[in-house]
């Protein structure tokens, strides 16, 4: 190789030294809490939007209902259009008494623009209660709206749970791989080193088995790294990250909630107060009992002010001021009166009232229903979280043991009246039962914060350090 080429590949290497710094300086690590990983992705969330929407749908449909009250039939129709004028051949008639000459004709030869408007509305007086009724039906649609729309909030906010949780579980792995893998090699080193002394205690058996063990540790290492990357390109994608940052959670290892569990007597309560599906289906109950006050109104005539008003102007014809006579191309009339409007047709009235009812009786099962479902999700995920936090305690107190039985190894070992065999057995079980641990702790967790959301009990109690009032 020439002087030249070796300093051009030196200045090639520098290069992109200095672009893969400038790099990784410019992905900033951003650590957020629970609270505002949130709100970050519920930001971005379409489908809470589109949630929110429906609320947005209902608050129409209650504007609606509340413009029925002021002429909500009121119309305007006008007409325009090119009239010939009329002429009279009776020298005796002015133009305001053209009505009277049989003999008038068209003048085909004197053509006027012809413009007609006419504007009419009916204004509820008394009917029953059919308006008032409809109102209140639509604000109790807004406040079922709005509750479906807290209940999905409050699955989104346990989809979110979750993920900030694997992102710990995931973070804690690492840790505990790289631990392991530190033991493992220095548990390989010393092996190799006893078996070329041609220590009498290492059997063959025995090093199949160390090597089987770290074949399928490098697969769970594997799988653990597969994992990470599943887990944070969730996160880019929730937050609409595009690279620039990498988020990570706030705290650094993976720890129980710092919620102890309850009688199931206490989140029973508690779902019944607290369940958003609970508290929208009895606006809906009432929605559907003031519908059928409404339909029922129908049976009834409806008092109602009546008004109308019209003008007609074409330039070329006279204008009749008699008000018996009206020449439909150029008159001015108004009128204002009282009357009642009655749907004469029952069958359809009454048809209408049982709809009503039906749909009132569908909302109150839906209710019975929902109730009943409430308490078999709860008696489930509360067995689920008493059993998941009986298997942490006793894996967790095998733990402490295993690490007992490690440092008991280690100290014979160094005082060299060890066993490797059981050395290396000991610290097999300490991973084992590590990986166990991490995996039950965010078991319980998730298992607790299930419990919560069937609970209708915030989320945010359970991150250390959070709570109800910070949420979101």
């Amino acid at each position: 190789m020439t002087r030249s080429t070796t300093i051009f590949s030196a200045c090639v290497c520098a290069g992109l030294l200095l672009f893969a710094s400038a790099e990784l300086a410019a992905r900033d690590t951003v650590r957020v809490s629970f609270p505002d990983f949130v709100e970050m992705a519920r930001s971005y969330s379409s489908e809470l939007e589109a949630r929110e929407g429906q609320v947005e749908l209902a608050r129409n449909r209650l504007d609606r209902a509340r413009a029925s009250r002021i002429l909500p039939n009121l119309e305007l129709v006008t007409a325009h259009g090119l009239v010939p004028g009329v002429k009279s051949f009776d020298p005796e008639l002015s133009s305001s008494q053209y009505y009277l000459d049989p003999n008038l004709e068209n003048d085909w030869e004197n053509w006027g623009i012809f413009t007609q408007a006419e504007v009419s509305g009916i204004q509820p007086i008394y009917t029953w209660g059919a308006v008032t009724n409809a109102i209140n039906a639509a604000q109790k649609g807004v406040e079922a709206a709005r509750y479906e729309f807290e209940a999905e909030k409050e699955t989104f906010v346990l989809q979110m749970f979750e993920l900030y949780q694997s992102a710990l579980l995931v973070t804690e792995l690492e840790r505990l791989v790289r631990d392991a893998q530190s033991q493992l090699d220095e548990a390989e080193k010393e092996l190799e080193r006893l078996r070329d002394e041609g220590d009498p205690s290492i059997e063959e058996k025995d090093v199949f088995e160390f090597y089987i063990f770290r074949e399928e540790f490098q697969a769970m290492r594997e799988e653990v790294a597969q994992t990470r990357n599943f887990v944070f390109n969730a996160w880019n994608i929730l937050l609409a990250n595009n690279g620039q940052r990498v988020y990570l959670p706030q705290e650094r290892f993976l720890d129980p909630v710092p919620q102890q569990l309850q009688d199931l007597s206490f989140y029973e309560s508690a779902a019944l107060q607290n369940r958003a599906e609970l508290s929208g289906i009895a606006a809906a109950e009432e929605a559907a009992q003031f519908g059928v006050k409404a339909a029922r109104a129908q049976y009834y005539p409806s008092l109602v002010l009546g008004l109308s008003a019209g003008m007609g102007y074409t330039p070329n014809r006279p204008r009749q001021t008699n008000p018996f006579i009206r020449n439909n191309t150029n008159f001015m009339s108004a009128r204002v009166g009282f009357g009642f409007r009655q749907n004469l047709n029952f069958w359809q009235v009454n048809n209408s009232v049982q709809r009503s009812r039906i749909q009132r009786q569908q909302v109150r099962d839906t209710r019975d229903a929902a109730t009943d479902g409430i308490r078999l999700e709860l008696g489930d995920r509360y067995r689920d979280a008493r059993v998941t936090e009986s298997r942490r305690r006793s894996k967790s107190n095998a733990l402490d043991l295993s690490n007992e039985w490690l440092r008991t190894e280690q100290i014979d070992f160094d005082l060299g009246f060890g066993d490797i065999k059981n050395l290396v057995d000991a610290v097999k079980k300490k991973m084992e039962l590590e990986v166990e641990v991490t995996e039950l702790t965010f078991n319980l967790n998730m298992r607790v914060a299930r419990l919560h959301r069937a609970a209708g009990l915030p989320l945010f109690e359970l991150m250390p350090g959070s709570n109800a009032a910070s949420a979101p």
